[in-house]
């Protein structure tokens, strides 16, 4: 620990060893302020909020409607469950009514959680459990997507195609099998090589989550046909690309036939709360609602449907549905990448891919090679120290900015990102 933190810091942060945060970090870039789409450290310098906290801070840090929603929630009934009882917090029942009028048909259920890492893995078990109340208790496997990313937790991290995660968290569970590439033969080859009698699900992102790229709608409903007609279920995770972020409500929403199940999580609050939910189809619910044996759907957890996340989600719903408002994202969108198209000849810069406010700058050497993840995160660093916060993947930079970004932002994070290629040293 260097001199510069105090002797009884406390936080352990995730992902990263505590030596490299120790070595990149100030405690006077420590944040203390939003305002709108920026941040304010403790030394007063101001950012740009071009990751949107953790991609989740969809409407900025100034969105009054969702605070009022939240402290005259807090006023009333400031905490409640839906895990257990028959007395459901009365604004739950009206959120899940909201959100599940958004959803694409059958799908009309929802259950909450707290994260999407939560309600992935409820995705996964609740396909198990219909099989075994529905007499089907050996289809269990489930199939997902190398380099996929699903969240982190005894199931998640299984699911998740990240090897990596998969060496050091080992044992995982032993039903879960991944395929090399997201296309609709590997897919289907997996399935029948395990089996069609033994895999319950397959789990897909829209856009894939260790490679933030253009949304693939006929690959997803080519993907919803076969599943069907294998009687398989189909998981659209869309903790990252729904509640507005691709500039619709869902990506689930524009295809011909809806899949089985849909992960939302992130935006559902506007990252003013934890909040994550699993909307299913009503055939699903309609086979558990009155099963042959007394017993619900065994997952959940004390503040699932806490009434100040539903309050939030209400209020931020109340946004994304007004007029406008996702035509807008997508207009801001157009035009942000109109703008990163013109770094063109900037040093390091690549193209622009993705769409709404869920895009990526690739990065490369002068020969073509991608840049490294470390090379990156140095990078991200140097985008840090000129005022605009961003996140690191390897050869790109995600560029997930709040939906509420100005035309005037869109120009102050490109100038800002060609201050900081001008100023990077390029190492190999």
């Amino acid at each position: 620990m260097t001199s510069d933190f105090p002797a009884d810091y406390a936080v352990w942060h995730g992902l990263s060893p505590m030596t490299d945060f120790f070595r990149d970090a100030d405690p006077g870039q420590f944040l203390v302020e939003g305002d709108g789409n920026h941040v304010i450290d403790a030394a007063g310098r101001r950012y740009l909020d071009a990751r949107s906290s953790m991609w989740n801070l969809t409407l900025g840090h100034s969105c009054e409607p969702v605070k009022e929603a939240m402290r005259r929630q807090l006023d009333t009934l400031p905490s409640g469950t839906v895990m257990r009882y028959e007395q459901p917090p009365v604004v739950a029942v009206e959120y899940a009514a909201r959100l599940a009028a958004l959803m694409p048909a059958p799908l009309r259920h929802v259950r909450f959680g707290n994260t999407g890492s939560q309600m992935t893995e409820a995705a996964a078990m609740l396909s198990r459990f219909h099989r075994r109340m529905t007499g089907q208790p050996d289809r269990r496997y489930v199939v997902a997507v190398h380099n996929g990313y699903h969240g982190t937790g005894p199931l998640a991290t299984a699911l998740t195609g990240e090897p990596i995660l998969h060496e050091w968290s080992a044992p995982l569970d032993a039903y879960v099998r991944h395929v090399t590439a997201p296309t609709l033969p590997e897919i289907l080859a997996l399935v029948e090589e395990i089996g069609v009698d033994r895999v319950t699900a397959v789990v897909v992102e829209p856009v894939l989550g260790s490679d933030i790229g253009a949304v693939s709608l006929p690959f997803l409903e080519s993907l919803v046909a076969e599943c069907r007609a294998r009687d398989v279920h189909l998981v659209v995770d869309e903790v990252t690309t729904g509640a507005g972020r691709t500039g619709t409500m869902t990506v689930s929403e524009r295809l011909a036939v809806a899949p089985d199940m849909v992960v939302l999580g992130k935006g559902l609050s506007a990252g003013y709360f934890p909040l994550a939910a699993l909307v299913v189809g009503t055939p699903i619910f309609d086979a558990l609602a009155d099963p042959p044996l007394r017993l619900g759907f065994p997952n959940g957890s004390t503040t699932d449907g806490h009434p100040i996340g539903m309050a939030a989600g209400l209020a931020v719903l109340d946004v994304l549905t007004a007029p406008g408002f996702l035509a807008g994202v997508r207009e801001t969108g157009r035009h942000l990448v109109e703008l990163l198209t013109g770094l063109a000849g900037e040093p390091g810069a690549g193209p622009v891919v993705g769409e709404g406010m869920m895009l990526r700058l690739g990065l490369a050497h002068d020969d073509g090679t991608p840049w490294s993840v470390r090379e990156v995160n140095r990078f991200r660093l140097t985008c840090r120290d000129h005022g605009l916060l961003t996140s690191y993947a390897p050869g790109f930079l995600p560029l997930m900015p709040p939906l509420t970004l100005s035309r005037a932002e869109c120009g102050e994070l490109v100038d800002l990102l060609r201050a900081a290629l001008r100023a990077h040293k390029v190492e190999r």
